[in-house]
């Protein structure tokens, strides 16, 4: 309506002012221009319609659109709403019922040996299967650092062998260990702190778990002094001047330190004097990136010194005492690497302990010693990293082989002469799937002296699997 008044003001301004102006003699110019300004008056009031028409259009088509997708009423909604319920609680029943579930993050791990020996020794001819090992471990972060990875973490693992006449189970690795450095900044040093029942950091052999052994049996020199059964204190380790390969991944420290306080007494045994013992560990790396032909050689230094009660049975009587000295020193190099590798450790142990009859038992002292010296080839698709990342199935593993060659000498009292015993092993691992293996030994045994066990020889094979 306001644009038809304007116009109509326009058109009977211009009819009154024609007939004025040719009367009265005005000026054509100044009417020209007026009427220059109604005009864009008006065409500004279209313009201005025309979007006021538009805006009533769309609020007009906004309730057709609605009701043409269809609207929601409160039973429907109540109904939509009771299905997600039911849902949610299937859901949470079927999690209950097949998810183990724990307070703390944790992971499930576990390792298993199943073995055939077969055992001539000239007298006697034995052979059977068995169960050697079985591990079951349960590890985890108590405390996640996600800015220095300053974590907080457990390990609990059980296991499980043979004794005389059954099986028994038993504690093995149970600690908590604690990050004092950043973990996340593979340019500095590393520092941590383990306080349970753990492996002895002492020596090359007797730390390497069991899925990283090429052997089947222990070296002598390990299992007579004891060096890999577990015991329970408190051990610092970590590392100085890191060298890091990015494009490879590869971090190798020039330094690697481990300084230990323990009982002493042994794994799952309360200690049984006053004394602590003490251990020590130096490893000095190769200071090399992944390509260099020195890559993974490396050589260690152990020390380890402590008190264990003065014990023996003599004449079917057992005799406590005081306190004797208990001392280990041991010296490792190591070359891992493929295709080539070897290892050589060599150990010495120091006991104080009672001799004589059990009327009148003497103190006695005994040095011993050990060294043992594996060589092995790698040849296979397991160590090459182009093989390892290549997308494949995830049961696909790629297969290697690795035959080696043992030497391990033990003499259990070097004031004695001819007692001493050697064993040769000839061996052959096959990586056939991932974290299994199958392990053949043939262990050939000299002793030097009539008056110890016979020589003999020993066939094993072993499947050792792990998940």
């Amino acid at each position: 309506m306001r644009v038809l008044l304007v116009s109509g003001l326009v058109v009977l301004s211009l009819l009154f002012l024609v007939p004025v102006s040719r009367a009265q003699g005005l000026d054509v110019d100044a009417l020209r221009k007026e009427l220059q300004q109604l005009r864009d008056e008006v065409k500004g009031l279209k313009d201005e319609l025309k979007v006021v028409k538009e805006q009533k259009q769309a609020v007009a088509a906004a309730p057709a659109s609605a009701a043409a997708q269809g609207t929601v009423t409160r039973d429907e909604l109540a109904g939509v709403r009771g299905e997600v319920e039911t849902l949610r609680d299937d859901w949470k029943r079927s999690f209950e019922r097949n998810t183990a579930q724990a307070s703390r993050a944790l992971s499930l791990s576990g390792l298993v040996q199943t073995r055939f020996s077969s055992k001539d020794d000239g007298a006697n001819n034995t052979n059977g299967f068995s169960i050697p090992l079985l591990q079951l471990g349960f590890s985890g972060s108590l405390k996640k650092d996600y800015e220095d990875g300053k974590n907080l973490d457990y390990l609990v693992s059980l296991y499980s062998n043979t004794t005389a006449d059954s099986y028994r189970v038993a504690p093995q690795d149970v600690f908590i260990n604690y990050n004092v450095l950043s973990t996340l900044d593979a340019e500095s040093p590393r520092l941590s702190i383990t306080t349970g029942q753990q492996k002895k950091p002492f020596g090359r052999d007797p730390q390497t778990t069991e899925e990283y052994k090429p052997t089947i049996s222990l070296a002598q020199f390990d299992s007579n002094l004891g060096l890999s059964a577990r015991d329970i204190g408190v051990v610092v380790k970590g590392d100085l001047l890191p060298i890091n390969d990015y494009g490879y991944n590869y971090r190798v420290p020039l330094l690697e330190y481990s300084l230990g306080v323990l009982n002493g007494a042994g794994q799952n045994v309360a200690d049984n004097n006053k004394s602590k013992d003490y251990v020590g560990r130096l490893v000095l790396n190769a200071p090399v990136d992944y390509n260099s032909v020195f890559r993974g050689l490396s050589i260690g230094g152990s020390v380890y010194e402590g008190q264990q009660p003065r014990t023996a049975t003599l004449s079917g009587v057992s005799v406590i005492r005081g306190q004797g000295a208990k001392e280990r020193i041991g010296a490792d190099i190591g070359y891992v690497r493929t295709p080539v590798g070897f290892t050589a450790e060599y150990a010495q142990g120091y006991d104080e302990i009672l001799g004589g009859t059990s009327a009148a038992p003497t103190e006695r002292s005994i040095r011993s010693h050990g060294y043992a010296g594996t060589v092995f080839y790698n040849f296979g698709q397991q160590f090459l990293k182009a093989s390892r990342t290549q997308s494949r199935y995830d049961d696909w593993f790629p297969r290697t082989y690795q035959p080696f060659i043992r030497y391990d000498h033990w003499d259990p009292n070097t004031n004695i002469s001819n007692d001493a015993s050697d064993v040769y092993t000839l061996g052959f691992n096959w990586f056939f799937a991932q974290t299994t293996k199958l392990q053949l030994n043939y262990n050939i045994k000299q002793t030097r002296s009539a008056a110890n066990a016979p020589d003999s020889n020993e066939l094993l094979a072993q499947f050792q699997y792990g998940f």
